[in-house]
């Protein structure tokens, strides 16, 4: 029952926005001044620091702690005459952008966060432009800060205008990001790798992986990939580019593998 009332209250409250620090002033619906009115918030008694000038509540200085429900009742019978819910937060600053493609021609994503919160709800606007027309901006299903493009165009040399609009009731703020279709292809990393000692060559190692399967054209868009390893015995790293394509490769090591034990390995793709 309890439950009930609460969800009623809140379906006829209207949403007041204020910003962090300041005095927040609340009407009380359209009563005249001089009307004498009580004020609850979240039920009780309104216990923060605050003036009453009629049907007006002042609040000072007011923090995400003043955040509520707020009614106020016409005194002397206690009607309710109004009710707000108050929401504390900051305006938004602008939000930092990176770009990615991984799927290389197909298309490529961007991601936007803010650094700081802003404490109430926000949106976002995105504008994605390449030789003064806009592109298709598909938005991701499971991350909200997120959208995919498709490259118009492969080998550019038009660079590629991201615009994003962060918005909330207290302002807006946006920023721009600007970059080189050949700047942010970064494949993903190989996929199924593994080290499997070579018989009656206790020094040698067989490295073994398969390409990332978020690369669609491996054929017309060979990869190369970069390969660290050490024994867990030693602290310095040994490294080895492979070939264009390459799915395989032996490592030798100073010491027999069975005396390494174990070998910590990195292996990366390389576009």
């Amino acid at each position: 029952y309890q439950y009930f009332l609460t969800s009623l209250c809140l379906d006829v409250a209207r949403n007041q926005y204020e910003r962090m620090g300041s005095d927040v002033t609340m009407q009380c619906g359209s009563l005249e001044s001089g009307t004498s009115v009580s004020w609850k918030v979240n039920g009780t008694d309104v216990q923060a620091k605050h003036q009453l000038e009629g049907p007006v509540l002042i609040l000072n200085q007011v923090d995400l702690s003043h955040n509520g429900l707020y009614s106020c009742f016409q005194n002397p019978h206690g009607e309710r005459r109004d009710t707000i819910y108050l929401h504390v937060g900051v305006p938004p600053r602008e939000p930092l952008i990176t770009c990615r493609s991984n799927t290389y021609p197909k298309g490529f994503y961007c991601n936007w966060h803010l650094q700081h919160s802003t404490y109430i709800p926000t949106s976002f606007e995105v504008d994605i432009q390449h030789n003064q027309r806009s592109l298709a901006v598909e938005k991701d299903a499971v991350h909200k800060n997120r959208c995919h493009v498709r490259f118009p165009e492969v080998f550019s040399s038009y660079p590629y205008v991201v615009n994003v609009t962060v918005i909330n009731a207290l302002g807006k703020a946006f920023n721009t990001y600007v970059f080189e279709e050949s700047n942010i292809v970064k494949p993903d990393p190989p996929e199924r790798v593994t080290a499997t000692p070579i018989r009656f060559n206790p020094r040698r190692l067989e490295v073994s992986w398969q390409s990332p399967a978020t690369w669609p054209e491996i054929d017309s868009f060979p990869l190369k990939y970069f390969l660290r390893y050490r024994p867990l015995i030693r602290e310095q790293w040994q490294h080895v580019s492979t070939t264009l394509d390459s799915k395989s490769i032996c490592v030798q090591y100073r010491i027999p593998w069975m005396e390494a034990s174990r070998a910590e390995l990195g292996l990366q793709s390389l576009k």
